[in-house]
């Protein structure tokens, strides 16, 4: 055997690869008539036994770079002779090896005078299956291995296609780092999918020294987080205790929903693994673990053909998975159709039951609450609430799959129609905060102090968690800041002839839709009951936050008065179960403070890193950790996207892009451009001219609302942000999807 190094690089060299000249000398081969073309050489080994399947012998066997012709010759003896090198010895006895039975030669190649060398791995080797990694430094190779010299790591996710870098100096163009990249993706078909590849750069080409398979890693059973969807509901940052809350509630949420599914508690004992992660979270954001959610649908009779309508209604771009269907005993499969048509049917009136019986749970937390209580009672109130709300929640999930079902199949029957035919719900429940709110502002000046706070305080109770990023604990809504509501209501009267034409379009009823028969009409009936449904259920969904949030953050205050922690805000740092530890008692958690202080510091890089949509892990999903991070995007050149139409219309005007909506000023009369709205983005979708969204489906809020407000919007753009930028004069054709660039 010639040894991998030498078959892969003769199979590369055949496939047109850029592989620098080379011969092999087998241990028969006469040294004294070696005929060397080039003046100077790369000496390197090729055992049988390196670059195996389990085991890969990297830098155990000897190479020599910038070898002379007359040096040849002991440079490939001693190459040879490194097969007895006690360290050779060690990781063939570590590996179960037997060194008498490997055969050796040796690589003589063209040296090239490099003026950065480095490495490729097509997977990051800590486990992240779809992020390619390039460590690069200037010189040869060796340099680089051994930290002669400074190195710069560029991290390339293979889904999105972007990267960042971690170094001293941005040392690659984007134009360089594409065609290593290209280069690598290209060899995976021919040497496999995991890959170590070493490379030199001279004169802006790119030569290939070395492939082999990377022997620490497999993608046979990988771990996908994906922000399809959930990513309204969390964009950018979720601090730990975000992060752990939504891990229980998804986690209890869907044991119960498969509970109803499968009616069997013994094959529900089964999936406890499953049901315990639902979701995850990497480097401070929040994912569903998609393979599990597949895992649930898959309980559901004809889930083949609910998989693609759920995927399409999600905004999952990558619609690959894992076709083995779920074991089920026959009769417990047989009853799954029984039970799932009995649970849809019943979804209208199980959710009215789940309304009303919110409103009583909702306020009698209010009634129970006051400024004296005890950390411990507050306690005692969460897991009240979770037990109470845990039991009946599910059947939102189960009004989504029929909100799902219906609006895909009107949208099928109706084409481009649909929109405007489910869109007649004109008393919509998330259209109510921003109605209130518009009417308190207009009717300001017309009420007395005692009248307006009346009405300021009674619009915090009913709406006060609704507001942006509001499913976010850390985040601050109208009930945790009333300065807010305050500042908007100012803002809305600062223009008046703006404040009233929004009072006249929010106060006026929805014009009546076309009129439906027969069939159609039955279906168009029950998407437009499952989508009003699915919002007043959101609208609740933020009160239990907003009840969340004032639990912790009232903890928080006891905690920072105790002095466990430094300010009370720090205890969004903190994990649920860490909290719920230390107020049981405070000695069962040591240095709480440094924890903080680690978890402040891991965020700050985390917000450094670029958002990804996509991750794909080896085993379990893991945080970055870098000295220093510096994020760079590529730029798409081009002046045309397409998306998903949501809400009709074609405008023209100034673009703005929104990447921290906390801090968005002069919005008006502009086109909204973002990565993803949440149910908060209604106030500033009242008073935009159009939104786009890089995510986002037909039953994503930014949908929803746009399509009540009669405001164009266009969903599932890639590369959006890539492409626009705030100031541009673009048009939007919510009627086809397409967005054009008319100046930048």
């Amino acid at each position: 055997m010639l040894g991998k190094k030498i078959e892969n690089l003769k199979i590369l060299r055949e496939q047109g690869f850029p592989v620098p000249k080379f011969i092999t000398v087998g241990r028969d081969s006469d040294l004294e008539n070696i005929n060397i073309p080039w003046e100077l050489c790369a000496v390197r080994s090729s055992a049988s036994i390196e670059d195996g399947d389990s085991s890969s012998f990297a830098g155990q066997f000897d190479t020599y770079l910038n070898v002379k012709k007359e040096e040849i010759r002991s440079k490939i003896e001693k190459c040879f002779a490194s097969m007895d090198n006690d360290n050779v010895k060690e990781y063939a006895k570590r590996h179960n090896i037997k060194i008498e039975q490997t055969d050796m030669n040796v690589i003589v190649q063209e040296m090239i005078n490099s003026e950065y060398s480095g490495v490729c791995f097509t997977a990051n080797p800590q486990g992240l299956l779809n992020e390619m990694v390039i460590v690069v430094g200037k010189g040869t190779g060796d340099n680089v291995v051994e930290d002669k010299v400074d190195t710069t790591s560029y991290y390339y996710n293979t889904t999105d296609r972007i990267y960042y870098y971690e170094g001293k100096e941005d040392v690659l163009s984007e134009d360089m780092i594409g065609k290593i990249v290209n280069l690598a993706t290209k060899m995976q078909p021919i040497l496999g999918e995991l890959l170590d590849i070493e490379f030199a750069i001279a004169e802006n080409e790119i030569y290939i020294l070395q492939a082999r398979a990377i022997t620490t890693l497999s993608n046979e059973h990988p771990l996908i987080l994906d922000n399809s969807n959930i990513v309204e509901s969390y964009p950018g940052l979720s601090l730990p205790l975000t992060c752990s809350f939504v891990n229980i509630v998804y986690s209890g949420i869907f044991r119960s929903i498969s509970r109803r599914i499968l009616k069997n508690e013994k094959e529900l004992a089964k999936y406890d693994c499953v049901f315990a992660n639902m979701v995850g979270n990497a480097n401070g954001r929040i994912y569903y673990k998609i393979s599990n959610w597949y895992t649930i649908i898959k309980f559901m009779p004809m889930n083949n053909k609910i998989i693609p309508i759920w995927q399409d209604m999600m905004g999952v771009k990558i619609k690959q998975y894992d076709k083995d269907a779920v074991k089920l005993p026959k009769l417990v499969r047989l009853k799954t159709y029984f039970n799932v048509i009995s649970e849809m049917w019943n979804v209208p009136k199980n959710m009215k039951k789940l309304n009303e019986d919110f409103g009583r749970i909702n306020d009698g937390f209010y009634e129970k609450y006051h400024e004296d209580i005890s950390s411990k009672e507050l306690v005692g109130l969460y897991c009240e609430l979770y037990d109470t709300l845990l039991s009946c929640w599910d059947v939102t999930l189960l009004n989504d799959i029929y909100a799902f079902l219906f609006t895909g199949i009107v949208k099928k029957r109706l084409g481009e129609s649909g929109n405007q035919v489910i869109s007649g719900i004109s008393n919509i429940e998330s259209l109510k905060p921003i109605r209130e709110m518009v009417r308190l502002a207009y009717e300001k000046n017309n009420l007395n102090d005692l009248e307006y706070k009346k009405r300021f305080d009674e619009y915090i109770m009913k709406y006060g968690d609704r507001n942006l990023e509001e499913l976010k604990l850390e985040s601050k809504t109208f009930r945790s800041n009333p300065e807010l509501l305050t500042e908007k209501i100012r803002e809305y009267n600062e223009d008046k002839e703006k404040l009233t034409d929004m009072y006249n379009k929010l106060m006026k009823e929805a014009p009546k839709t076309k009129k439906l028969r027969g069939l159609n009409k039955f279906l168009a009936k029950r998407a437009a009951k499952g989508i009003a449904n699915r919002e007043i259920s959101r609208l609740n969904r933020s009160r239990i936050f907003g009840i969340i949030r004032l639990i912790f953050t009232k903890i928080g205050e006891e905690f920072a008065n105790k002095g466990i922690i430094q300010d009370r805000l720090d205890v969004f740092y903190l994990k649920a179960d860490e909290i719920f530890t230390l107020v049981e008692n405070v000695d069962q958690i040591n240095n709480i403070q440094e924890i903080i202080k680690d978890r402040k510091s891991e965020y700050e890089l985390y917000s450094c890193l670029p958002a990804y949509q996509r991750l794909i892990f080896a085993e379990n999903e893991f945080h970055k950790k870098h000295r220093s991070v510096n994020s760079h995007r590529v730029n798409i050149n081009q002046n045309k996207l397409f998306g998903t139409p949501c809400s009709d219309g074609i405008v023209e005007g100034e673009a703005l892009v929104v990447m921290d909506v906390t801090k968005v000023k002069n919005y008006k009369d502009k086109i909204l451009v973002t990565k993803m709205t949440d149910p908060g983005w209604v106030f500033l979708l009242v008073g935009a001219k159009g939104v786009i969204s890089e995510k986002g489906s037909l039953l994503s809020h930014t949908a929803i609302i746009s399509r009540e407000l009669k405001i164009p919007s266009i969903v599932g753009v890639e590369k959006l942000l890539d492409t626009v930028k705030t100031g541009d004069k673009i048009k939007m054709n919510a009627n086809t999807g397409e967005i054009e660039i008319l100046k930048v």
